[in-house]
């Protein structure tokens, strides 16, 4: 389950509580409301703060969840189809989500777990339908979301929330007439993080007054005031922004005095900026998400700004606080809330906005192109690792082919251009969903059209929709006939053998896919011949010529390392891997499983697919080290259902899987196999593969029921459902401390460091 964390701080970084001014009396009323109802909207005006609190709430309230909670940002999202994957992409879920719910649906059912939906308002139908559906179908899921209006569903309890209260100047005489203010802390905090000496004094405290009275209270206004104390003194603040609305108040887009504060205080911002910041600033609202400063230099620049002053353009508006600048791999990647991107996009004409959005799209055309031509090399695995920072931009470029006429066969090109993206992260569902929309409006017939149903019938196969899949490449197969292109008829006989293969039939499947190799040597394609091979040694030895399988297998890894596509090696290595432990001796297969794991590694590879993980149980059980193995088999279902994928989507390989659990099982015996196969599964992802990578003697397990008392047993079954500590000190009458002191206790007596490893062993416990 994904972390909730602050989005404004860095990526990956926990929420910063400290970073928080104010809000206190908000917090404790929301989390009241919370622990009441399942559904609470924070609505209010954009600027107000919606975000941070939600997420300051949600990083409390998630870590006492047996499964966490996560964060599902909304705001870089225009396609409502996609609402749902979003939500099972935040949840560790990339697959089997698409544009039904029902996955996700079920995923949820049985988990306590939050759900923060972040800026709910432009897709407000959309996410109505799918939370609808969560209140329905998964009762012990609790959703928070903020929005500038209510979703509408019923049992949706709102949460308005106000500006920061803010002084009336005439009312202040003092310094200490400001304290209390939560306006006035947050302003003096961000005032304090330019200028460590700034105090409010008897000099300025009048000047303090009328400047946050004048902002209305809303945070995001106060910290862009608070940003020009570089170059103007409060007094100086106060006077021009008391200008500013003023000569709002008279406009007819005025609006509320709070909309006058918020568009006066980026108004007053904008013109403050030079033109070329200005020009940068509009341009920029085209991304969706973030982007560094070679995609800026590209889209934002020309037509009035060189690239060589794009740096110091960047560096002005990250000054100024319209962009928020994140380090990334020590590299910096910018970001801008919102309300700024949708003030720029004010001060953009239609004309500048569609040169604008072209730019954008050839850029992200040109990054697809290279993901595709770099494919299999250590260089591409990189592109797509690149990218992925960049996966609300490619949304952004492939619904401009969406909604464009004529541009259809434009965004299938580019959606077959990152047929390894795609897989590399695994968002299979999400790109069944693009294919979907563009492939209806595209050029029937042409060979990109050709390779997308293939591409979406492999995706089908992946996902266990195997109907689907036959549908797909039936259409594609005689298209590729038609066509005379050996290329496709080649890639199409290679699908049917991997549908052959995912229903349980390895000997039909060997005979496709050795079609499949000669067909493309033919057209001199080595990457579709490697894949074919690495298939074919597969299937032939698990139809029952294990021998001509591993030789195959080598012949793949010889082809691998000749074009130096290391990614394919490893499913060769893999493969090999499996057939040693069925077939092989154990000792054999140890060595055929370190060289898949040195290579891995070699690779920095950080997730496994499901069948190397069992495979790697199967070589374990096979050198008797059953406990290794009940644990790599406890990996192994948690990476499944992370990565939502189901056992039986390889038929062939679902049989001696079981028999090799099973022998471990009655090796062990059933509780220590529990205790064994409860670890692994409670393991977090890269807790996971330093288990797998790095083979130590033995990880924390968690001992005997027989270890709690009576009371302690009652309190972990509580945990099980997914109570908190301060209900279940209300469902036992005993205090929040003791009830803290008694899961302590437990964990401790568990050997166990997080709750939701205790959630786990609670489920699985023997009785």
């Amino acid at each position: 389950m994904a972390a909730i964390e602050d989005p404004h701080g860095l990526p990956g970084a926990p929420v910063a509580r400290t970073s928080y001014v104010g809000r206190d009396h908000e917090v404790t009323e929301l989390r009241a409301l919370l622990d009441a109802e399942r559904l609470v909207c924070v609505v209010g005006p954009p600027g107000v703060g919606k975000t941070r609190l939600a997420v300051r709430l949600a990083a409390d309230l998630a870590a006492e969840l047996p499964d966490g909670g996560a964060l599902i940002e909304l705001a870089e999202l225009r396609d409502a189809g996609l609402v749902a994957n979003t939500i099972a992409v935040a949840l560790g879920l990339p697959t089997h989500a698409g544009a039904e719910p029902r996955e996700l649906l079920e995923h949820l059912r049985d988990r306590r777990t939050l759900l923060v939906l972040d800026n709910c308002e432009h897709l407000i139908d959309a996410c109505a339908e799918i939370v609808h559906a969560i209140l329905r179908e998964c009762p012990r899921v609790l959703v928070l979301a903020t929005s500038r209006q209510s979703l509408g569903v019923t049992g949706e309890h709102l949460y308005p929330l106000l500006p920061l209260a803010v002084p009336e100047p005439d009312d202040v005489h003092s310094p200490a007439d400001l304290d209390g203010y939560d306006a006035v802390s947050l302003f003096v905090a961000r005032a304090r993080a330019l200028m460590p000496s700034f105090e409010v004094t008897e000099d300025n405290h009048r000047d303090v007054a009328r400047l946050i009275n004048g902002l209305d209270g809303l945070p995001l206004a106060i910290e862009l005031a608070a940003v020009r104390l570089r170059s103007l003194s409060v007094r100086q603040l106060a006077d021009r922004l008391t200008t500013r609305l003023s000569l709002l108040a008279g406009t007819p887009r005025a609006g509320s005095h709070r909309h006058r504060s918020l568009h006066g205080t980026l108004e007053w911002s904008f013109e403050l900026c030079t033109p070329d910041e200005r020009l940068v600033w509009a341009r920029a609202s085209v991304f969706a998400g973030s982007f560094d400063l070679c995609t800026a230099e590209r889209v934002c620049g020309g037509d009035g700004v060189s690239p060589a002053a794009m740096m110091d353009v960047i560096t002005g508006l990250v000054d100024k606080s319209v962009l928020i600048a994140r380090q990334h791999s020590g590299e910096n990647r910018f970001h801008m809330l919102e309300t700024l991107r949708e003030y720029g996009r004010e001060h953009l004409s239609a004309e500048e906005a569609e040169r604008a959005g072209q730019r954008h799209r050839d850029h992200y055309v040109a990054r697809a192109a290279h993901v595709r031509e770099t494919a299999g090399t250590p260089e591409g695995l990189s592109a797509c690792q690149r990218l992925r920072l960049d996966h609300p931009n490619v949304r952004a470029a492939l619904e401009y082919f969406r909604r464009t006429p004529g541009q259809a066969d434009a965004g299938v090109a580019m959606m077959t251009d990152l047929h390894q993206y795609w897989h590399t992260w695994r968002l299979l569902a999400e790109a069944r969903a693009w294919l979907d929309r563009l492939l209806p409006d595209a050029s029937p017939g042409g060979p990109r059209v050709c390779l997308a149903l293939l591409y979406n019938a492999a995706y089908c196969v992946h996902e266990g929709d195997l109907d689907r899949c036959d549908t797909l490449v039936t259409e594609a197969t005689e298209m590729a006939t038609g066509l005379g292109d050996e290329f496709l008829m080649s890639r199409a006989t290679f699908t049917v053998g991997f549908l052959a293969e995912c229903r349980g039939q390895p000997g039909r499947a060997a005979g496709l896919f050795s079609t499949a190799v000669a067909g493309f040597r033919a057209v001199g394609n080595r990457r579709g011949e490697l894949a074919s091979l690495n298939h074919l040694g597969w299937s032939t030895g698990f139809s029952g010529d294990p021998d001509g399988g591993r030789r195959i297998l080598r012949e793949g890894l010889a082809l691998s390392t000749e074009l130096g596509d290391l990614q394919s090696g490893l499913y060769s290595l893999a493969g090999l891997t499996m057939i040693e432990a069925e077939f092989g001796e154990p000792d054999v297969a140890a060595r055929t499983l370190g060289e898949l794991v040195a290579a891995a590694k070699n690779l920095e590879v950080d997730r496994w697919d499901v069948e190397w993980l069992s495979s790697a149980g199967w070589v374990a059980g096979r050198r008797g080290d059953h406990a290794r193995a009940a644990t790599l088999y406890g990996i192994t279902e948690t990476a499944c259902r992370v990565q939502g994928i189901a056992m039986h989507t390889l038929a062939a390989f679902e049989a001696p899987n079981a028999r090799h659990v099973r022998r471990t099982r009655e090796a062990l015996g059933e509780q220590e196999f529990e205790r064994r196969f409860t670890a692994g599964a409670a393991l977090s992802e890269a807790e996971a593969m330093l288990y797998v990578f790095d083979t130590p003697e033995a990880i924390r397990v968690p001992s005997g029921a027989d270890l709690l008392t009576r009371r302690e047993r009652e309190i972990t079954d509580l945990v099980r459902q997914g109570l908190t500590n301060g209900q279940i000190a209300d469902r036992l009458c005993i205090s929040r401390r003791t009830a803290e002191k008694h899961v302590a206790n437990i964990m401790n007596k568990l050997d166990l460091r997080r709750r939701t490893q205790l959630a786990a062993w609670a489920v699985r416990r023997p009785e």
